[in-house]
């Protein structure tokens, strides 16, 4: 293991483990590199302050102008001056820059195709995670400490004007939703099928960005729905996404 000094801020839940995408996404890619850090757990409602205090960047903006905080962040006290960072994409790369794997075979992207990782992503938020929340909301709920159950039931009864129970399908509309998901794995795994070289992921047995995007959706999914969600997509696509899975857990460690 790389002797680094690396800080990852992560979002904590009633379980060992988080059940945010994107900071698995990042957590996934300090294990595979095999570098050295700890985890700082900040919870939702917190989030804001212990960026601000510790010098880290706002990820975006608010429509009023008002910087959004958001995690995953890491702190690299490897080098002086330290690098604070924050969103999980910048993350990587940044991680990728500093630390390369000896083997370039090992790259988690190759620039040229830093563009078409990009549109993967897009593909997988559009298609998969911005249709979660209607089968998903109260398995996030349920897993979420006490203060950040108030945090999540307040931002997003106050996005959608209805309460969490209300935004639950249930039934039949629910089935044919997840069925809709369904179909949107199945297509990811027809494209994996098109691809060269033995191995259950993107690129063969190495850990790629496109991976790191998906495998922390699958993990969170995972966690967050062990009997539903996890239950229904290690089933899809042939078993596919527990095959997957399993190829994936060797980088799943929680330092």
């Amino acid at each position: 293991m790389a002797v680094t000094k690396i800080i990852l801020l992560d979002i904590p839940t009633v379980l060992p483990v988080s059940t945010s995408p994107n900071t698995w996404k990042v957590r996934l890619t300090l294990n595979y590199k095999e570098l050295a850090y700890g985890t700082k757990w900040v919870e939702t409602t917190d989030i804001e302050s212990v960026c601000k205090s510790l010098g880290i960047p706002p990820t975006d903006a608010l429509p009023d102008g008002t910087p959004k905080y958001t995690l995953p962040a890491l702190i690299d006290n490897t080098f002086t001056p330290p690098a604070f960072l924050s969103d999980s994409t910048p993350i990587i790369e940044y991680l990728e820059r500093t630390y390369p794997d000896p083997d370039s075979s090992r790259a988690l992207y190759q620039p040229a195709s830093r563009a078409l990782h990009a549109l993967f992503e897009y593909h997988v938020a559009q298609s998969i995670t911005t249709q979660l929340l209607p089968v998903m909301v109260m398995h996030m709920y349920d897993k979420k400490t006490p203060r950040d159950r108030i945090h999540f039931r307040q931002r997003i009864e106050a996005t959608l004007a209805k309460k969490l129970e209300d935004i639950e399908l249930k039934g039949k509309d629910r089935e044919e939703h997840w069925k809709k998901l369904e179909r949107a794995f199945d297509l990811l795994a027809a494209s994996m099928e098109t691809r060269s070289g033995a191995g259950e992921l993107f690129t063969g047995p190495n850990l790629s960005l496109a991976d790191c995007t998906l495998g922390g959706l699958l993990l969170a999914l995972r966690y967050d729905s062990p009997d539903e969600a996890w239950m229904k997509i290690s089933s899809w696509s042939n078993g596919k996404w527990s095959r997957y899975m399993a190829a994936l857990l060797k980088w799943t460690s929680v330092e």
